[in-house]
């Protein structure tokens, strides 16, 4: 399985494509934020330094790593190793008594040792640089990290790809497998890197009940969209308060504006309608109305662009619009679109 992005929003599923190449059906595919939440609760109950030394986890790791640095730098070091060797054989076999050759060939053994002790200190530095190598100092921080695991997880310097890194440190993989009967769940099996297996199941609600959101949580909405508050500051409110969506994930303006929309809550306030984004900015770039028009598809299709990197774009406030994605398309850019376009669309389409 790997991961499915459905929108630039944070909602996100992990899907298992099967053979929909040859035209079949996505055979499976299940909201992602619940998974995640699972697999990180599992991960920091499981990561005790009692039961498991973190630090063990590290050292692993730490010896992947310097074996793979080991092999960019083995045939460097046999390089230099062989021709030590040689320039050594060469000075031994030389007649004592022809003077002037053999001081050559002393002093070419001896810049052959040299060589060879720059390339090793060098290999040294390389693995330095690279913390290939734990010290006793490194090992006690590692386990009074593991004794805090929860707050380093959770703190705001800590970044998504280190959570990734400390994930792989301990695990090996993850399997999903959906549940129907007696009732609809997913199975999450945990394979641990020492070879233990963890199973657990959640609830997997219907597709659309991921789009209905608590009764106290609409009830809240209504009250801030009253209060006059804007859809994004009324998503920060939100999370502050701890209220998550009906699929559990953070607000964004866009999901509180969907959720205004499905339960019919209007926005109380005095506040002149936002104008529509210019399809041009001065300079030249496009925005997501002004790409779509140019090239006759939906904002939606504009928004996946931008998502899997075929246009680059950057985002910056215009008038009374915050964080506006600004398109830049050149000719070899609206070329390679339009080409995506043909070969999308079946023959006989405009």
């Amino acid at each position: 399985m790997s991961a499915r992005y459905d929108s630039p929003s944070a909602r996100w599923s992990y899907a298992c494509w099967g053979e929909t190449s040859q035209g079949n059906k996505l055979c499976w595919s299940v909201r992602g934020p619940s998974i995640d939440r699972a697999v990180e609760q599992l991960f920091l109950e499981t990561m005790v330094p009692r039961e498991i030394d973190l630090s063990l986890a590290v050292d692993r790791e730490v010896e992947k790593q310097a074996e793979s640095l080991d092999r960019a730098w083995r045939a460097r070091l046999e390089q230099a190793r062989y021709d030590a060797r040689r320039a050594e054989r060469r000075y031994k076999a030389v007649d004592p008594d022809n003077r002037v050759v053999a001081r050559t060939l002393e002093r070419e053994w001896e810049e052959r040792l040299r060589g060879l002790e720059a390339v090793e200190q060098q290999h040294a530095e390389a693995r330095r640089e690279a913390r290939v190598e734990l010290t006793t100092e490194d090992r006690e921080r590692i386990r009074e990290l593991a004794r805090d695991l929860p707050a380093v997880w959770a703190a705001s310097t800590t970044q998504a790809a280190d959570r990734k890194a400390m994930l792989r440190l301990v695990i090996e993989a993850v399997a999903l497998h959906p549940v129907d009967v007696p009732k609809r769940t997913t199975r999450i099996r945990v394979q641990w890197q020492g070879g233990a297996v963890s199973e657990l199941e959640i609830p997997r609600p219907p597709r659309g009940q991921y789009r209905t959101h608590a009764s106290v949580v609409v009830q809240r909405i209504r009250e801030l969209a009253t209060a006059g508050l804007k859809d994004d500051e009324i998503a920060r409110r939100l999370d502050d308060e701890g209220l998550r969506t009906g699929a559990g994930i953070p607000w964004t303006a866009t999901l509180v504006l969907n959720a205004r929309r499905r339960d019919r809550i209007s926005r109380v306030t005095d506040e002149p309608r936002n104008p529509p984004l210019p399809r041009r900015h001065p300079d030249g770039r496009f925005s997501v109305p002004g790409a779509a028009a140019r090239f006759g598809v939906s904002e939606g299709i504009v928004r996946r662009w931008l998502q899997r990197g075929l246009v680059t774009a950057t985002r910056a406030d215009f008038g009374t619009h915050r964080d506006a994605y600004w398109l830049e398309i050149d000719d070899a850019t609206a070329a390679r679109l339009k080409a995506r376009l043909r070969i999308r669309r079946p023959a006989g389409r405009a």
